[in-house]
């Protein structure tokens, strides 16, 4: 019995060790023992996790990208073709071999080849004035209404003719058909045949005397004045009521989307230029490329000057007939020296960031190319750096460019 009491004895210590091992922090039985086994030998997972305690840099290279991108995004500007044209911005490409600039004053005058001059060769009275100063036209439409006597003589006679021609007409395709039929006999046909053609040159020369008046006739008579090309009246020197004289310039249109420059060179500089030399036209902000068309072999009597002729594209009606502007005429030569020289229009200048800057028209616009400047030449200052001399860059409302610009870090600097 002794033995049973010392057995019941140790079963009962058991049970007390066993519930004092019991963790006080909720853990399952057994889990603190499975943490010493994994702490003393690690396994393929906790060699593979992490540091969180120590900063990461594999990214640091894309966020170094990402602020390079963002500063060349910063020098573009984004622009389509129908853009860049509804602004007035023209790209040239960089002069190469600049050897200076000849400076010349200019006047802008209409281009010959786009004007006309209307006049009336019969006099007459001014019934009605249909167009006025500054109105767009086009070819034929009616200017004015004139009344006159020779010219509804002339409508008469032209009126008379045509309908001479007609019964001359008639009569000889009838005279024709008999003659196919031997029923009539070849005199009879002859003389059908001339008297048709000389009705038919009645009416013409009938015609010709009512053109040469100016326009045709309406039904009461009276002379419709017509345009002869489409564009502008400039001038306009009829009113109703007036009595006109034959050989009166009563209207001149000009189509003023390309506009003539006279220049006036001292024969210096004449021999420097060339036909198709370009030419930057300036005034008063504004600025546009020509092409010098006309060179006069002939010295002016009166001013000792030699006069030239550009040609003026002038699609957004920046220039007006009769401004005074200034003309410059970049002269290059095949010489060593200066043959690499560079250089840019004064007006493609812009100051950016505080430096001088040039706008560079790539695929999608324009870029901010910084550069630096050297001596300057008329309308033109020399590159030193900055540029290859193979871009093509903006030489007109380059301000518009830099407005763009200035617009686009202000949004950036609101995000």
């Amino acid at each position: 019995m002794q033995w049973l009491s010392r057995l019941s004895t140790c079963a009962a210590l058991l049970v007390i060790v066993g519930c004092s091992r019991t963790p006080e922090s909720g853990q399952p039985p057994g889990a603190a023992e499975r943490a010493d086994v994994a702490a003393a030998n690690p396994g393929p997972a906790a060699a593979k996790a992490p540091d969180t305690a120590m900063p990461s840099h594999e990214n640091e290279g894309d966020e170094e990208r990402g602020e390079k991108a963002g500063a060349m995004h910063d020098d573009a500007i984004r622009l389509t073709t129908e853009q860049i044209k509804a602004a007035g911005v023209d790209v040239a490409q960089v002069r190469r071999g600049f050897a200076g600039a000849i400076d010349a004053p200019a006047v802008i005058t209409a281009d010959p080849q786009h004007a006309a001059v209307v006049s009336s060769t019969v006099g007459g009275r001014v019934v009605e004035a249909k167009r006025n100063l500054g109105e767009t036209v086009a070819r034929g439409d009616t200017l004015a209404v004139i009344e006159s006597r020779e010219v509804a003589q002339f409508g008469a006679d032209a009126a008379i003719a045509r309908r001479q021609r007609e019964l001359a007409e008639a009569n000889f395709q009838r005279e024709e058909r008999l003659y196919a039929e031997k029923v009539s006999s070849r005199q009879e046909y002859e003389l059908a045949r001339a008297a048709f053609d000389e009705a038919r040159s009645r009416e013409r020369l009938a015609e010709q005397q009512l053109a040469s008046a100016g326009g045709r006739t309406d039904r009461a008579g009276r002379l419709l004045l017509r345009a002869p090309i489409g564009g502008v009246i400039t001038a306009r020197q009829l009113t109703p009521g007036d009595v006109i004289e034959p050989q009166a310039k009563l209207f001149e249109i000009a189509n003023l989307d390309t506009l003539s420059v006279e220049l006036s060179l001292a024969p210096a500089d004449a021999a420097r230029v060339a036909i198709g030399a370009a030419v930057d036209i300036t005034a008063d902000g504004r600025s546009s490329i020509g092409k010098i068309t006309y060179l006069s072999r002939v010295l002016d009597p009166a001013t000792r000057q030699v006069r030239a002729i550009a040609s003026l594209p002038n699609p957004q009606a920046r220039w007006r007939i009769g401004e005074t502007v200034r003309a410059a005429i970049a002269s290059n030569t095949a010489g060593k020296h200066d043959a690499g020289q560079l250089a840019v229009p004064r007006a493609a200048l812009q100051t950016v960031e505080d430096k001088p800057s040039v706008f560079v028209r790539d695929k999608n616009g324009f870029s901010i190319r910084p550069i630096v400047l050297g001596q300057s030449a008329g309308a033109y200052v020399m590159v030193q750096s900055g540029l290859q001399g193979d871009e093509q860059i903006a030489v007109s409302n380059t301000y518009m460019l830099k407005a763009e610009h200035g617009k686009g870090e202000a949004g950036e600097d609101h995000d």
